[in-house]
């Protein structure tokens, strides 16, 4: 049996982790979990999540189990880890733990160990195992994935694209470098589009468009059916399917199903799914000093060390014309960003202005999201209802 846990640093990853696993979490072209089932093959899985999450999870996941009530001997993957083949393959042949800086990014346990092991993930404590060996690296905050994302997206295309990358272009594409393109079914790039791979590859998606006079910039990854206008420049970029994006962005992960349709900038920030920024929205990734940029997270300062960071965006946040974020902003869930032009680096989910000092009418709240995903053509489900309304009422 393969289990893909959460352990009890998950909220260290919010606030897109107040909404989904952690192993959802994207890094490179895939998520954390689309690159396990890739890595572990035609296998069954299954994952051990927060309670308040396994409802939603098991909507998302109808071919998985979810939080079972016994588990049994097998092979245990950190949804926060980058699992590749050689890490996983390393597993196979290990008993016991293997770990990252004192964490455990899995196990080769027995049954007893099994259990053990999942009565602390079930009850949120540390367990206290330490690693036999080294394991993958692990994504301990939100911006190590953005530190990570060139070599990840490079590694990505290396195993699933360098094989089958492009030779052809649509007539007035430029393509920069050594031409390491991988173009999916039904992808529509107009004329006076640079793609440049001299840093990296560029893997776009199927059906995406991307319109003229943009630039693209390797190593980045656009997701399906995403939509690029006119005038954008996209460098070392993420974006899952259904984006609909201009600009300039860089060094960012979108989730999917966002939308930032108008200029202004975006720079090594990470979003989540359903955001949509209004026009002339821009985040600061340098502050005035070049200092280390320091991250408000699950409720305490981090120095992150780094100089570039920009924000942080929970699912369904949206933002007025504008608005401009410092800094290392943290912007929970369903917040309503307006009013104030420059905010606070934290603003609370289902906040109501740029303060935060108010908050979002649940009620009001949950239709737009309904009226948001329907245009997509999905659905508000019971869990996610339930969901947002426990996040209502802990944010209280």
């Amino acid at each position: 049996m393969i289990y893909v846990f959460e352990d009890h640093y998950a909220l260290d990853l919010e606030p897109l982790t107040l909404t989904r696993g952690t192993f959802d979490l994207r890094c490179g072209a895939l998520t954390h979990l689309e690159r396990i089932r890739r890595v572990v093959g035609n296998q069954p899985l299954t994952l051990v999540v927060r309670p308040g999450l396994a409802a939603r999870m098991q909507e998302c996941y109808p071919d998985l189990s979810v939080n079972p009530k016994q588990v049994e001997a097998g092979l245990w993957l950190n949804g926060a880890a980058l699992w590749d083949d050689a890490a996983w393959e390393q597993l196979l042949v290990t008993q016991g733990f293997v770990g990252a800086d004192d964490r455990i990014t899995g196990g080769n346990l027995t049954a007893e160990l099994s259990r053990e092991f999942y009565s602390h993930l079930k009850a949120g404590t540390n367990p206290g195992f330490s690693p036999q060996t080294k394991g993958p690296r692990l994504m301990r905050y939100l911006w190590d994935h953005l530190l990570t994302n060139a070599d990840q997206i490079t590694a990505d295309f290396n195993r699933w694209c360098r094989d089958s990358v492009s030779t052809a272009y649509p007539k007035g594409v430029q393509v920069a470098g050594d031409s390491s393109v991988y173009l999916g079914k039904d992808v529509t790039i107009d004329p006076f589009v640079l793609l440049d791979t001299r840093d990296g590859p560029i893997w776009i998606d199927d059906g995406t468009t991307v319109n003229s006079h943009s630039v693209i910039t390797g190593p980045s990854y656009i997701g399906q059916k995403c939509k690029v206008w006119p005038f954008s420049f996209l460098n070392e970029v993420i974006l899952g399917p259904y984006c609909h994006v201009m600009g300039q962005i860089e060094g960012t992960i979108i989730q999917g199903y966002s939308n930032k349709q108008h200029t202004g900038f975006l720079g090594h920030a990470y979003l989540g799914s359903w955001i949509n920024l209004g026009a002339g929205t821009s985040n600061s990734d340098l502050k005035n000093n070049y200092g280390a940029v320091k991250v408000s997270v699950n409720g305490k300062t981090v120095n992150t060390g780094e100089t570039f960071i920009g924000c942080f965006i929970g699912d369904h946040t949206k933002t007025a014309i504008g608005i401009q974020f410092y800094t290392g902003t943290r912007v929970g869930v369903a917040a309503n960003v307006f009013g104030s032009v420059v905010t606070p680096k934290v603003i609370p989910s289902f906040a109501w202005g740029g303060d935060g000092r108010e908050r979002y009418d649940l009620d009001k709240c949950l239709k737009t999201i309904a009226i948001v995903k329907r245009r997509r053509g999905q659905e508000l489900t019971k869990a996610e209802r339930e969901l947002y309304r426990r996040l209502y009422e802990e944010e209280d």
